[in-house]
């Protein structure tokens, strides 16, 4: 008996703290909530829209060539962490994940948050 609890305690403990260690939205499969994104980094700049989070910062899409679509709406209170209320969303002719931003002038590109 004694060599079965210590079995369990040497190879089952370490397993089960290991599989708590993960990214979260990791192995989700899905479209990641804003407290998921968040948690990854808690100063990104992102917005919800049609119940689905855009993030900006990442790199290779600044670099895209990108056609801005037609208007799909607006930011409102409370929906996007660093953009102002009344910037305008505008879809990609090229990419369904993608998303433009404009207001004062200026254009930022989000990406929809996908778990891997």
């Amino acid at each position: 008996m004694r060599l079965f609890l210590t079995f369990l305690l040497l190879f089952m403990v370490p397993i089960t703290l290991l599989g708590c260690i993960q990214s979260p939205g990791e192995k989700e499969g899905g479209i990641l909530s804003k407290e998921q994104v968040l948690k990854r980094d808690p100063e990104a700049d992102l917005f919800e829209f049609n119940g689905k989070v855009y993030r900006t910062g990442i790199g290779w899409i600044e670099k895209k060539e990108l056609t801005k679509g037609e208007r799909v709406g607006e930011i409102s209170k409370w929906s996007a962490t660093k953009l102002p209320d009344g910037a305008t969303i505008y879809t990609t002719e090229e990419r369904g994940d993608i998303l433009i931003v404009e207001y004062d002038g200026m254009e930022n590109r989000y990406l929809l948050q996908i778990g891997e």
